[in-house]
């Protein structure tokens, strides 16, 4: 069973919300930083994560997949719940993603403007 405070983790960045809710239905193909942007991911493990923890940017540098790639993918396969091929830049339901299925079922319903008819319950294992 999947830990409360992980799923709440997981879901408390947009773009994470909006990967695993199109995990849904497909597996994603996710950019990997090119150029400057990769340039900046491999210089310095400690200037990457202090750029990355702050609001400045850095001209010409894709600060959505290096996001993605320090922070975000590797967050959501430590807890399970994608599985990502590093050399395919593919990224796919990991072993514990139907535990985020009725949240992330309630967050497309909600983003397609639909309401839910009926209270939502969640079972534990």
């Amino acid at each position: 069973m999947v830990n409360h405070d992980d799923v709440f983790d997981a879901l408390a960045a947009s773009h994470r919300r909006q990967l695993l809710v199109e995990l849904l239905t497909s597996t994603q193909h996710v950019p990997e930083p090119s150029g400057i942007s990769r340039e900046v991911a491999e210089a310095d493990e400690n200037l990457l994560r202090r750029h990355l923890s702050s609001s400045r940017t850095i001209p010409k540098v894709d600060e959505y997949s290096v996001s993605m790639h320090h922070i975000h993918l590797p967050k959501l396969a430590e807890y399970g719940f994608i599985g990502w091929d590093l050399d395919l830049n593919l990224v796919a339901q990991g072993p514990c993603f139907d535990e985020l299925k009725p949240h992330l079922r309630l967050l497309a319903e909600h983003e397609d403007g639909r309401r839910t008819k009926g209270p939502v319950v969640t079972h534990r294992r």
